[in-house]
């Protein structure tokens, strides 16, 4: 059967840089070894270049264990106070922060997908 694909619509995938965003969603999820974790969608906003608007970012951060630290990172730079007990993730659904995109690297070597390196408070 042949195929005509339609990629008018399709969108680059987001380079490496400093974004600006504003928190779409946090979805509470489990993984696989246990665990939860909140899979923030983040939405690219006010950049100089037309095509960096709009795009989708995820960022994943732990609940618990080590790595919650990105958990009490967004927080902070979303609300601008601590992050000291239970919340629900609509208190962030509107906030704006800014994103460090880097490029992803698991055990030495490029996974050849992009990651978010630090969320900070989104500037003026």
């Amino acid at each position: 059967m042949l195929v005509k694909p339609d990629f008018s619509e399709v969108k680059d995938e987001v380079t490496p840089g400093t974004y600006r965003g504003v928190i779409k969603k946090g979805d509470v999820k489990s993984w696989p070894n246990g665990g939860e974790y909140v899979n923030w969608e983040i939405e690219t906003y006010g950049e100089t270049d037309p095509k960096n608007n709009g795009r989708r970012i995820f960022h994943k951060t732990s609940v618990s264990g080590a790595g919650a630290f990105q958990l009490q990172r967004l927080y902070r730079a979303a609300t601008g106070e601590p992050l000291t007990g239970p919340f629900d993730t609509e208190q962030l659904v509107g906030r704006k922060v800014e994103l460090v995109v880097v490029d992803g690297v698991r055990n030495g070597e490029p996974t050849g997908y992009t990651e978010v390196k630090a969320v900070r408070p989104a500037s003026a």
